[in-house]
């Protein structure tokens, strides 16, 4: 193995090459327009034979992955913000047709230029596993974890990997570069199989229920494929770790520490490296707030989650989006999933880092001491702009 500084999207673009993808496409959008890059001057210095197929626009891009994946070839594409809101049509296709694309997104907000997680947030029913990752070292493990998923002939499913534009994008760390053999042994070539799976779907109730049938099958078969990501990603984990000696949590959530923790913040991305200094520096005080780090946003954690509640007062649950109306997509689905729990965690909502304002470590310290005043029985806000 060895080592390099590299800024996030030159992780991404590395990934892509020891993954050995086979067909990559994109259309540069900032903060995503390097990958672009990185993949282009890979290309043309010829460092591993794939194709890279320059496009018009991002929806296109998408069109190009779909085509090359059905024909069998390992497939890459990326975007941010606006460019992810353009490929929401060929997205469903993709999903639906249950092709194992892997897709990294560089978040950028759709109300400005700055990183939230609006973007992919706007895409839950596109069918895609979402995942959120927090630093440099994590895009490069998690492209390579998402392609074993993704390929797994038990799901099949697109994957989409988040991380924080300009934050990530561009800010250099050292990563750790595993040896190209040990990739190739860990994760083997990508073997072409029917977009429609005939030990699962009747072909006469395919697409639509065209030619008599359920109509709902296709769906009712595309939900339970994308619920069975937890288990292959939960095996994924564990081999990855035994083969590059890395983990993250159990791949769905990682916690930190959270051992004696009364109360936990739930937070996703950068700002979870940003609650881990906090959590730090609270439980140096003997005020016992963990972190429970969210990695995979569909499916969701619910299993793992509700043990948790089990043993917990409180629940902090902070959204770098927000759904208008309706609040944060994550604090809805750990209250959905606690929903039938008898005794439940005090449950409350934060949003932090829109349009990338900056959520500092004194932010966090302020979440922490709210619900652990809510878990007490105080009164604090529900709902908290951070």
């Amino acid at each position: 193995m060895s080592y390099e500084v590299m800024v996030g999207n030159k992780a991404a673009a590395t990934a892509c090459k020891l993954a050995r993808v086979q067909v990559a496409s994109a259309f540069p959008i900032t903060p995503q327009t390097t990958i672009t890059q990185y993949l282009s001057e890979m290309y043309a210095a010829g460092e591993w034979d794939f194709d890279f197929v320059n496009v018009e626009g991002e929806l296109t891009s998408q069109v190009v992955v779909q085509a090359a994946s059905r024909v069998g070839a390992r497939t890459f594409t990326c975007t941010s913000g606006p460019g992810l809101l353009y490929m929401h049509h060929p997205m469903q296709t993709t999903g639906s047709a249950r092709l194992p694309v892997v897709m990294a997104i560089v978040h950028r907000g759709y109300k400005g230029m700055q990183p939230d997680h609006s973007d992919l947030m706007s895409q839950q029913w596109t069918g895609w596993g979402h995942q959120y990752v927090e630093h440099a070292q994590e895009i490069l493990d998690s492209l390579l974890m998402a392609y074993k998923v993704a390929e797994d002939p038990r799901i099949r499913i697109p994957i989409a990997v988040g991380y924080d534009g300009y934050v990530l994008s561009y800010t250099a760390e050292p990563v750790e570069i595993p040896e190209q053999e040990v990739v190739d042994k860990w994760l083997p070539p990508y073997k072409a199989m029917p977009s429609v799976l005939p030990d699962e779907v009747d072909p006469s109730t395919f697409a639509r229920g065209w030619g008599g049938g359920d109509p709902q099958m296709p769906w009712k078969v595309h939900h339970e494929a994308v619920l069975k990501i937890e288990d292959v990603l939960k095996e994924t984990m564990d081999s990855f770790e035994k083969t590059f000696g890395r983990r993250y949590g159990n791949g769905m959530i990682e916690p930190y520490m959270m051992e004696d923790a009364e109360c936990a913040i739930m937070a996703m991305g950068t700002i979870a490296g940003t609650c881990k200094a906090a959590v730090e520096k609270m439980q140096s005080e003997g005020k016992k707030v963990g972190l429970i780090k969210l990695r995979s946003f569909i499916p969701f954690p619910v299993k793992d989650l509700q043990e948790w509640a089990k043993k917990l007062d409180g629940f902090a649950v902070v959204d770098r989006s927000v759904c208008p109306g309706k609040g944060g997509p994550s604090y809805g689905k750990l209250r959905d999933s606690l929903y039938d729990l008898e005794e439940k965690p005090v449950t409350l909502q934060f949003h932090a880092g829109l349009g990338g304002k900056e959520v500092r470590i004194r932010d966090f310290e302020m979440i922490g001491e709210k619900i652990l005043k809510a878990a007490k029985g105080g009164t604090v806000e529900q709902v908290t702009w951070v």
